[in-house]
């Protein structure tokens, strides 16, 4: 017979056993636990587990549909995701403290522009489906219902208003363009290429079929090449009358041998109907530029205004995050991210 002494041991014993193997990864930890493990603290708040998962969800949905279901399973696919766990994690930290920022300095975070850009980011959202039946069933499937997708652009929109006050005496003077000019002038060069409209109609024999038609409409009958685009057109840019835009001569953007067919083209000139990888076309250049162009400073003033604010801007953002990190005392724990 065991004494209750020798029970109370024996219990104690198990119960610590346990706890030593469960460290050591032998005895599987709950769901719950998993998601209740904290990942970082900020101040006096945590992440966890389960907050990093929730925002991960979308975004490995959309790997599964990008490489396949056994993404999560595959050793390459395990890499990425964990690498997005620890960038979510990241982000989430720093949200954090945007927000406790926010709610120190008093701003108001109702007040009628904040509102009113409320209301116009979800107007705008909704303008895209055809009805609020659709509307709710896209929100849904990213996760959201309508309460909580106000909730998030209220909050996007409140730090987005906080960053710009933080910015607010950021800015770049004439000398600093002009010095960035000078440095980076190799990434201000126009390169040699063109102006491409296409008129695309399909891969088919039926499309090369169309392709013939509407080249006589255009060589024979002399009709605008705007206007058979958006008669035979069968992609997005039938209704802009075929542009796709200036695009350098060695772009990777299109198919090699869709280039092909341009480079030839002079100013103005169009194709005959053309077969490249993605099916029939028939292409026009204008604003041929042979040679690769350096901009003046004049030209690529506003790029380079532009850049150099960006740069400005997020070094300021990253020396305040560190002194806020501080601040708060910010410890992250990314070895413990399942």
């Amino acid at each position: 017979m065991i004494s209750l002494k020798k029970k109370v041991l024996t219990v104690l014993t198990v119960s610590l056993v346990a706890i030593s193997l469960a460290g050591c990864g032998l005895v599987e930890k709950t769901q719950e636990a998993i998601d209740a493990t904290v990942l970082a603290k900020v101040g006096d708040e945590t992440i966890t587990q389960k907050d990093v998962d929730t925002e991960a969800v979308s975004y490995i949905d959309t790997l599964k549909v990008q490489y396949g279901e056994d993404v999560e399973t595959s050793e390459e696919g395990k890499g990425v995701i964990s690498e997005l766990k620890v960038n979510i994690l990241n982000s989430l930290v720093e949200m954090k403290i945007l927000d406790m920022k926010i709610k120190e300095s008093g701003m108001d975070t109702a007040s009628a522009e904040i509102t009113a850009a409320i209301e116009e980011r979800i107007t705008s959202v909704k303008s895209a489906y055809p009805d609020d039946k659709a509307y709710a069933e896209a929100l849904t499937g990213a996760g959201f219902t309508e309460e909580s997708y106000k909730a998030f652009v209220t909050e996007d929109l409140i730090r987005n208003a906080y960053y710009d006050e933080m910015m607010k005496d950021v800015a770049v003077t004439d000398e600093e363009i002009s010095a960035y000019f000078e440095e980076h002038k190799a990434e201000y060069i126009t390169k040699a290429g063109a102006n491409i409209y296409h008129i695309y109609f399909g891969t088919d024999d039926a499309a090369k079929a169309k392709a013939e038609e509407a080249l006589k409409h255009i060589k024979v009958a002399k009709e605008d090449f705007a206007e058979v685009a958006k008669t035979y057109g069968q992609d997005a840019t039938a209704t802009e009358g075929g542009l796709l835009g200036y695009y350098a001569y060695d772009t990777t953007e299109f198919y090699e041998d869709f280039m092909a067919a341009v480079k030839p083209l002079k100013e103005g000139e169009i194709s005959d109907v053309v077969q490249s990888t993605a099916g029939y076309h028939i292409i026009k250049v204008t604003d041929v530029q042979a040679e690769d162009v350096q901009q003046t400073l004049e030209e690529a003033k506003e790029a380079v205004s532009t850049a150099l604010l960006g740069t400005k801007q997020e070094e300021k953002y990253k020396a305040d995050m560190e002194t806020w990190k501080t601040e708060y005392k910010v410890k992250t724990y990314e070895d413990r991210i399942q």
